[in-house]
């Protein structure tokens, strides 16, 4: 059993959690999971092995792909004014509207309110 054989395996194991790990991403897991713990947790990884394998496959780690989906989902929400930040911060499960308010300023570098402007 040679080593190029076991690195093909590896790469291959590798591809196949990074896929089912966007995919649970882009059916909307991040709504609720923001931390990477949930999605090692589904896929039998450990957070760490997560966060290396992405970084591996796709250049980021993987909390990158977890605010990269939210950030534009949430970006996408704002956009529809008929949508208060309360109900888009409880549609994502953030603890307060403040909290929600914070997470969009360090990630777009605006708060809601001037987002929207």
């Amino acid at each position: 059993y040679s080593s190029a054989a076991s690195d093909v395996y590896k790469r291959q194991q590798n591809a196949s959690i990074m896929n089912r790990f966007l995919k649970m991403l882009e059916e909307g897991a991040y709504r609720e999971h923001r931390e990477v713990t949930y999605y090692a947790d589904c896929l039998c990884v450990t957070s760490k092995y997560l966060s290396e394998v992405s970084k591996k496959v796709s250049g980021y780690a993987a909390n990158y792909w977890i605010n990269r989906y939210t950030i534009l989902d949430i970006t996408r929400l704002l956009r529809d004014k008929s949508l208060t930040f309360v109900q888009i911060s409880d549609m994502f499960g953030f603890s307060s509207p403040a909290y929600f308010s914070r997470y969009v300023q360090q990630n777009l570098g605006l708060n809601p309110t001037d987002y929207r402007k």
